[in-house]
């Protein structure tokens, strides 16, 4: 059973894994200046799914294998919930090292950069979930400092004639923008699906993840303006290099964007853990490891095949609130316990 502190230091990281690249550069692609307003909209929406989420996780409480009732939705339950950590396992590490050979290993060759996760994720994920949530309190107090740092940092830079004129967006494409936010804030959340909590509560520790990156999603608008952001790849790392220490300390960009590193390293050790714990017990270490292997091999694919994998750039928020709404029709028709 894992403790509400724990699960609050895990929820940080949740709300935030799918903005690396994926989220902020397709809410500024489709609404632009205005992706605050989709952003502040979708966290509002979120909220509510991850209420209605933390009521019907009650019938489970990271115990899918010992549901009691139709074998049926249990099964479809724990094979969606298999494929679903698989997809953003891969997902997420494909943008762990599209990120990393951006900024950080411009020079080393795609297979190098992610050689170490299969051995690292496998090693965490052999001491289990409470090895996972102890790493998670340790990395959110130096991820808070380091995003209260770049908010102090990037302040003098913010002009907050970047917001005008307001809403020029059409109403039906800001309504799709707000969508995609709720379906990159929210849909990680579901990686807690097998994990076993002391609380239900899951709506606060959302909004508290999910305002960061409302505020971030700002501060690239008040900071970059409606050209830059048009421009950059990358707008929530580029805006970091504005900052400076004592005015003649600089690349500390690199420092700060660990946070996001610690969001990525969080969903790939949770998610892992997910898929380790859908196998049979019998040669489960040794079936999970491959699994890990051949991902690691799916993400190099997706390195050289790196245009082709921009399709799903494009499609990523509705496979993953589709995946929302099929766990949500089975959680559902799960039958309540009788204690409750």
């Amino acid at each position: 059973m894992i403790n509400n502190r724990k699960v609050f230091s895990l929820s940080y990281f949740l709300g935030r894994i799918f903005f690396v690249g994926f989220g902020f550069s397709l809410l500024r692609k489709l609404v632009g200046i205005d992706s605050w307003i989709a952003a502040s909209l979708g966290c509002l929406l979120g909220g509510g799914i991850i209420y209605i989420y933390s009521l019907l996780r009650k019938k489970v409480n990271g115990n899918l294998k010992n549901l009691q009732g139709n074998k049926f939705i249990k099964w479809s339950l724990i094979i969606l919930f298999f494929i679903f950590n698989i997809f953003v396992f891969s997902q997420i590490l494909f943008v762990f090292q599209t990120f990393a050979s951006s900024f950080f290993l411009i020079k080393s060759p795609i297979y190098y950069i992610t050689l170490p996760i299969p051995f690292i994720i496998y090693r965490i994920c052999k001491n289990g979930f409470k090895t996972i949530a102890k790493i998670a309190e340790i990395l959110m107090p130096i991820s808070i400092f380091l995003f209260l740092f770049s908010f102090l940092g990037m302040f003098q830079y913010w002009n907050i004639d970047f917001f005008k004129p307001v809403l020029l967006t059409e109403p039906l494409t800001l309504l799709q923008g707000t969508l995609y936010f709720t379906a990159y804030s929210s849909s990680s959340f579901f990686l807690l699906l097998n994990v076993p909590m002391e609380k239900q509560k899951l709506s606060g520790k959302y909004f508290f993840s999910t305002i960061t990156v409302v505020i971030l999603c700002i501060y690239i608008i008040g900071v970059l303006g409606p050209n830059l952001i048009q421009i950059y790849r990358y707008p929530e790392y580029m805006m970091l290099k504005k900052i400076k220490i004592f005015n003649f300390i600089e690349k500390v960009e690199n420092i700060l964007s660990l946070t996001w590193l610690f969001d990525l390293f969080m969903a790939l050790s949770i998610a892992g853990n997910n898929i380790k714990e859908s196998l049979p017990k019998k040669r489960q270490n040794i079936i999970f490891f491959i699994i890990l292997i051949a991902l690691y091999f799916g993400a190099i694919l997706s390195g050289i095949y790196y245009q082709e994998e921009l399709i799903l750039y494009h499609v990523l928020p509705i496979v993953l609130g589709s995946f929302e709404i099929l766990f949500l029709l089975l959680l559902l028709f799960i039958p309540k316990k009788k204690n409750e």
